[in-house]
């Protein structure tokens, strides 16, 4: 059977995650703001209008991403301020005998402490299905019978 896990450290490391991506995509949308602003004409005008066009593409990319990371980061902080309930809701950490579950960070299947924990957005179908749900209840995600054993 899966350990207990702490939510409150779970959700700290998930943090510090977030801050170093943050940081990390900071330094990258930094570098290529430089590699725009030492760009010099050359004298092949057209290479040098599509180099710089293909940089500023990506700086753009590289800039939504890093709008994505600081989203997630105020998230974060806004699910530490969640209150235990005994029904699933938005910020609650679940075990299930499928698995843990974490409702309110759309980050995927992130390894913490060994476990596996599928982090879904509160608008995910399944964290629709197992909203409202009590310790004990038993419901149907895929066609399997799933059974919550914990919320925290």
């Amino acid at each position: 059977m899966e350990k207990y896990i702490n939510k409150a450290s779970f959700l700290n490391e998930m943090h510090e995650r977030i801050r170093r991506g943050i940081s990390e995509t900071s330094v990258i949308l930094d570098g290529i703001q430089e590699s725009i602003d030492s760009e010099t004409q050359s004298t092949a005008g057209d290479k040098h209008d599509t180099s710089r066009e293909l940089m500023q593409q990506e700086k753009n990319k590289v800039a939504q991403n890093l709008r994505n990371q600081m989203s997630l980061d105020s998230l974060v902080l806004r699910l530490k301020k969640v209150v235990v309930s005994n029904e699933v809701s938005f910020g609650s950490l679940v075990l299930t005998n499928a698995g843990w579950f974490f409702i309110g960070l759309p980050l995927g299947r992130i390894r913490f402490e060994d476990e596996d924990i599928l982090c879904i957005s509160g608008n995910a179908p399944a964290a629709k299905i197992l909203e409202s749900e009590s310790i004990g209840a038993s419901i149907k995600m895929n066609g399997k019978s799933i059974q919550i054993l914990r919320i925290t």
